[in-house]
């Protein structure tokens, strides 16, 4: 006869899962807020969102996700390719253009950090298909002289005058859980169809729309410019592509795969021996000690004995160590062990998962519009690995997709641009990087469009 102990099994921890639940409920409901500003004055603010929280909520769950976290980074690097560039435009019919020299224009570039602003304005166009852009002009009006990023988390709009339909402020504030600010920034918003007309009626350098010539006070010198991918039915905050992963289930299923697998893991790991001791043992051994049987003292000497053995067996500084009992063979040739210990096998444990987790993976990338090879979020040999040749048509289709966001954000340097009167100088450039094949001798060259319409232009890299 044996008997079975089962020593200090922890209890695992309950089944803890990042889900979303139903953030997007109702994104474009109109719910507005009185805000004061620091200007003295009273605003009606459109929500964002139920509780005005949605694009911190978003950003918190992006974070949770490794896969919507590193598709973002992913997304990042890919649109910002080889980085904004003011082209001067007498090269750019050459096979390779070159960036402007001009001292103003290198000195207006390097004074306002421009690669910066550009990584900054795509980030929030990735997570909100919306970004906002600050001008300030110099005392005289006559020149852009600053422009500074605002992040969209931060940015809430007034509702839209009822007459002309536009929306006529942003309003920049911490509104995270706070509806009412200590500093709210109150900054007049161009024109979202033609920021660069409204912003040359409003200082002076042309009638408006109407013919008229109603030009801001002097004071006025800092507007805001908003740059959105379109998306149906939203006039105040765009419903990212992507964020339909928070909606269909998806992102709560990776969410409970991880914390399962997690578990499954945990909980397999806790029991790593099975110790089988039989009861003569204990009978011998006590009767060695001079201890008698059922009395506190023989329990005391199982559990010393039990806590010692649980001692050798555990911990990495008991790595390698040996331990031996002896058995006796029976008449029928049975074996009787004295003690015997059974290792758990937990290799295994959590792997029935793996699958489903990398059906989860595959879904999240193709909401953030990244194929899985490229991020690599299902690696492995058997994860369709696709050849080299496959890899850079992938990597130039990506790139190619990121067209729209490039148009979209270059609406702030064809502004600058043309107020400043550098159209015949530079003009805005966001170069690809175009992965090439060995038998080129190089890695990679670079592919700036040419606005000119003479096709594409390539430079080595």
């Amino acid at each position: 006869m044996t008997e079975s102990h089962i020593i200090n099994i922890p209890r695992g921890e309950s089944l803890k899962a990042v889900t979303c639940g139903d953030i997007y409920s109702s994104p474009e409901t109109i719910s507005t807020l009185p805000v004061k500003a620091d200007d003295g004055k009273t605003y009606d603010i459109v929500a964002w969102g139920d509780d005005n929280q949605l694009p911190y909520d978003v950003k918190e769950y992006v974070e949770k996700n490794s896969v919507m976290a590193q598709n973002k980074f992913f997304n990042l690097l890919t649109c910002y390719a080889r980085g904004l560039e003011y082209m001067d435009i007498a090269t750019m019919g050459d096979k390779e253009p070159k960036p402007s020299k001009d001292k103003d224009i290198c000195k207006f570039l390097i004074r306002n950090s421009m690669k910066r602003f550009f990584a900054e304005q795509i980030v929030d166009l990735k997570y909100y298909f919306f970004t906002v852009a600050v001008i300030i002009l110099d005392r005289q009006r006559k020149n852009i002289v600053k422009v500074v990023h605002k992040e969209a988390c931060h940015c809430r709009f007034e509702v839209a005058n009822k007459k002309t339909g536009r929306i006529e402020h942003v309003l920049y504030a911490d509104w995270k859980d706070n509806d009412n600010p200590d500093h709210v920034e109150v900054i007049p918003l161009l024109d979202e169809r033609d920021p660069l007309g409204d912003l040359l009626a409003r200082t002076g350098k042309e009638r408006d729309e109407l013919g008229i010539f109603k030009p801001d006070k002097m004071s006025s010198a800092k507007y805001a410019v908003l740059m959105k991918i379109p998306t149906p039915g939203c006039q105040y905050y765009p419903i990212p592509s992507y964020s339909a992963v928070f909606r269909d289930g998806w992102y709560d299923i990776y969410g409970l795969l991880t914390a399962a697998k997690k578990a499954k893991i945990k909980n397999g790991q806790n029991i790593r021996y099975h110790v089988e001791i039989n009861t003569e043992f204990w009978e011998e051994r006590a009767r060695s000690k001079g201890i008698s049987m059922g009395t506190t003292a023989f329990q005391n000497m199982k559990d010393e004995f039990i806590q010692e053995l649980k001692s050798y067996l555990g911990g990495s500084e008991n790595s390698d160590k040996l331990l031996w009992s002896e058995f006796q063979s029976l008449i029928d040739g049975k074996e009787r062990h004295y003690i015997k210990v059974n290792v758990v096998d937990t290799s295994k444990a959590g792997n029935e998962y793996n699958d489903d987790v990398a059906e989860a993976s595959n879904v999240l990338c193709y909401d953030d519009n990244v194929h899985p090879n490229l991020a690599g979020a299902t690696p492995g040999k058997s994860q369709m690995n696709n050849s080299g040749s496959d890899k850079r048509e992938l990597f130039t289709m990506k790139q190619a997709l990121e067209t729209l966001p490039h148009d979209m954000m270059m609406t702030i340097h064809h502004i600058i641009i043309y107020f400043n009167e550098w159209v015949d100088k530079v003009v805005p450039v966001v170069p690809m990087i175009m992965l090439t094949t060995l038998d080129q001798n190089k890695d990679a060259k670079q592919v700036n469009l040419n606005n000119n319409g003479n096709g594409n232009t390539e430079g080595n890299n």
